[in-house]
């Protein structure tokens, strides 16, 4: 069996060494001379995400196969986690080809070349799947008994693996391999780092809720498609110095971002949508200047803000006259007590005085509502109901937000405190305070909304996160609603999506007409047949972008959401993240989940501490002031 396997590893070594030929011989004629193409651009991407496959191979898995193939115990118990990892490869360079593929129509004279290369590929991911990986795992499992993973003996088996893929070891951050796991009515992703053992993130306590969304969210999502909503973190200053901060805003002396890359992404996108934020880009002079650029190109203008400055009447008017399609204001709630935690300082009063602004003038506003667990969790509700006050109407959207492990709470961790760590959240948690505290809403018809949803997503080739997740009421405009739930048959539709789902791989542009057609056929029953108007409307917004200022103005969406940090890191779900950025210190980056772990990862390099720079200069402005008396 040895020797079958060693002949098995040179087979893929030679496979390895032709796909890097015919990609030599056909780079000069596809890498971007100029401006780049829809081609040029997806060849880029699919040849580093090609090579850094096999480079993965060579480095990983094909020593640890060669160890399996030599008997060689110490190596097989050092990378057993890469050959188990081998499977989720497989599928992420199967996505990658297939998007490919997609555009191979356009290489001109080099179309049979290009499908050839990606034919050599397949062939290549076939053999490894059908004969090189069972052959490997069938000589794994005589070891399997006497091998500890990752040397941690307390780990025991899942009862079920729902996915495999790869995350991020919080601790020394690298890339590792990692599982989707239930084990009774808990979700997790296990990774295995063989430096630091297990860690478990809880996904969800509802495992088969997680399990069929997961599955399903994959099943109609195996392409890449490109981005179309962009972060441009214009400063890392900021006004406040969160306790909780994402960004580290105010860590150290970052220049203000030039935006050249910004002029650049302008010139070259139409219908995208530019979300200015990070840290707080109120302080940015030129602030309104660019929101007439983003306006001018033709599209979506979004402003991110801690509202401290839009507080100001006149402040808010100019934001207003700049043309601002919509403004996300963070907003955790009426508990000043949890401000002084999240926030370091009373926000109510403040946020109120922005809330009555944007109101006044008519912006179309959507709260981002961080709930921490012990602290705010009953601001959940609160903030849904004030929502839905009928004064509320240029609320469009609510996020509810999860804190995280990232920025200053993942600082304060390093330096042993860990009070905000347990504090961390999960969208599902998330779901499950609504739901707690809002009788009528119900975890069943929010998994059917996020399949309908996820199809959308789908057909209109939408990146959207599997941690980000929705729900949909109609107000009534004297401060109370109807769910979805309500208004839509959810099961009709929910049908409607698994059979575009098994219709997809197939008959993709047929999968997406009849499930359009769905739409419109199955999901308004006859008592609401009034709204079919706006829920069209809605449903458009999907090819369009998603504008809160065109969303109807009875309807009040939901979203349960979290940001990436080492903790729950999944590349598979990084692949399709929403949002891609353009920062100082990343550079552009076309996942906002990798730019977040790779910021944590810098900064890990380094000693500074959020905020320390403006608590400096706070202290030496009261020595002055002291020794001016």
């Amino acid at each position: 069996m040895s020797k079958s396997l060693s002949t098995q590893l040179a087979r893929v070594r030679e496979a390895h060494d032709a796909l890097r030929g015919a990609i030599a011989a056909l780079d000069p004629h596809l890498t971007p001379s100029g401006e780049p193409t829809k081609l040029t651009r997806q060849w880029v991407r699919f040849c580093r995400d090609l090579e850094e496959h096999m480079e993965l191979e060579d480095a990983q898995v094909l020593p640890a196969l060669s160890a399996l193939s030599e008997g060689r115990e110490p190596e097989v118990e050092a990378y057993e986690e890469h050959l188990l990892s081998m499977g989720a490869e497989l599928e992420i360079m199967r996505t990658v080809a297939g998007a490919m593929a997609d555009v191979a129509g356009l290489a001109g004279d080099q179309e049979a070349e290009l499908r050839a290369l990606l034919a050599q590929l397949e062939e290549h991911a076939r053999r490894e799947e059908e004969d090189l990986f069972p052959l490997a795992m069938e000589m794994l499992e005589a070891w399997q008994e006497s091998v500890q993973v990752a040397e941690d003996t307390s780990w025991k088996a899942p009862e079920e693996v729902i996915r495999k893929t790869r995350g991020v070891c919080h601790t020394c951050s690298q890339i590792v391999p990692a599982q989707v796991v239930r084990n009774g009515q808990i979700a997790s992703l296990e990774k295995h780092c063989p430096d630091h053992g297990v860690s478990v993130q809880i996904l969800s306590r509802a495992a088969d809720y997680w399990a069929d969304l997961d599955r399903f969210y994959f099943k109609v999502n195996e392409e890449s498609y490109d981005q179309r909503d962009f972060i441009v973190r214009m400063t890392e200053r900021c006004n406040l110095d969160c306790p909780i901060c994402l960004a580290k805003a105010n860590t150290e002396d970052t220049p203000d971002l030039d935006l050249d890359g910004l002029e650049k992404l302008l010139s070259e996108r139409r219908g995208i949508k530019v979300d200015l934020m990070a840290a707080e880009p109120t302080l940015r002079e030129d602030l309104e200047d660019w929101i007439r650029k983003v306006k001018a190109t033709g599209n979506i203008a979004a402003l991110h803000t801690n509202g401290l400055k839009l507080a100001d009447r006149a402040y808010a008017e100019r934001i207003k006259a700049s043309g601002v399609d919509e403004v996300f204001v963070q907003f955790d709630g009426f508990d000043e007590e949890a401000h002084m935690v999240l926030r370091g300082r009373p926000l109510v009063k403040a946020r109120m005085a922005a809330m009555k602004n944007l109101r006044d003038l008519g912006i179309a506003t959507s709260l981002i509502v961080v709930i921490a667990r012990g602290l705010n969790e009953a601001e959940v509700g609160k903030t849904f109901r004030f929502a839905l006050e009928p004064e509320n109407a240029h609320i469009r959207e609510v996020f509810f937000l999860g804190l995280r492990v990232l920025g200053s709470a993942r600082d304060a961790l390093r330096r042993e405190d860990d009070s905000l760590f347990n504090m961390a959240m999960m969208p599902d948690e998330l779901i499950d305070l609504l739901c707690d505290q809002e009788e009528r809403i119900h975890r069943e018809d929010i998994r059917l909304f996020n399949r309908v949803y996820f199809s959308m997503l789908s057909a209109f080739r939408v990146k959207k996160c599997l941690y980000v997740q929705h729900y949909l009421v109609d107000r009534d405009g004297k401060g109370d609603m109807r769910p979805v739930a309500d208004l839509l048959d959810l099961e009709a539709l929910g049908e409607a999506s698994d059979k575009y789902a098994s219709l997809l791989e197939r008959h993709p542009r047929l999968a997406r007409a009849r499930f359009l057609a769905a739409l419109a056929r199955q999901g308004v029953n006859q008592e609401t047949l009034r709204i079919l108007l706006d829920l069209v409307r809605l449903q458009q917004l999907f090819r369009t972008g998603m504008n809160l200022k065109q969303v109807p103005r009875r309807f009040l969406l939901l979203g349960f959401i979290t940001a990436c940090d080492p903790h729950n890191f999944d590349s598979q779900v990084a692949i399709n993240c929403g949002k891609g950025e353009l920062s100082v210190d990343g550079g552009f980056v076309d996942s906002g989940a990798v730019a977040n772990v790779d910021r944590e990862r810098r900064f890990d390099e380094t000693d500074l501490v959020p905020g320390e720079l403006k608590r400096q200069a706070r202290e030496e402005r009261k020595e002055r002031l002291s020794g001016g008396e």
